[in-house]
């Protein structure tokens, strides 16, 4: 005697069970699968953060100290430390560095990155850290004399 239950074809009452084996084999796959993909939305997130800080730190120093690096190297420093403070997802153990040349203003972050079942394989293995370091640099210049240059140039071309 046959009979159907929820769509599966049953024998005398008693349900086939493959349906339970496929589903402990396919659920851990996708659930890693799912974990996976929001790990890389954190860290696509956090490499945008660092890289947009890192240059706008590299900014805040180079635009108001044409002449000064000290004072170009404590604006870059201060604003390094407060765009990156406290925005961070995926990503744990961040040093930053600032450097002054004549020229332009270089500010860089290095950090970890915290990934998903590594702390867990961290008692297992050592050294299982993967680093990330962006770096990014702006010019020096003097805004004055760049919207002067401008005004210029914009005057030579005609309309």
């Amino acid at each position: 005697m046959y009979r159907i239950w929820g769509g599966i074809r049953t024998n005398k009452g008693q349900e086939d069970a493959y349906f339970t084996v496929e589903a402990a084999l396919v659920f851990p796959m996708v659930l890693l699968f799912m974990t996976v993909m929001i790990f890389l939305a954190f860290y696509s997130y956090d490499r945008c953060v660092l890289e947009q800080s890192a240059y706008e730190a590299a900014l805040c120093g180079a635009g108001g100290h044409p002449d000064d690096a000290d004072a170009a190297y404590e604006a870059a420093t201060e604003a390094a430390v407060r765009l990156a403070q406290d925005r961070l997802l995926a990503l744990h153990d961040l040093q930053y560095s600032v450097s002054v040349t004549p020229g332009k203003v270089s500010v860089s972050y290095t950090c970890q990155v915290h990934m998903p079942f590594l702390a867990w394989l961290g008692k297992h293995t050592a050294g299982t850290g993967l680093p990330l370091e962006v770096c990014r640099q702006a010019v020096r210049s003097r805004p004055v004399r760049t919207i002067r240059g401008y005004r210029i140039i914009h005057k030579l071309i005609p309309e």
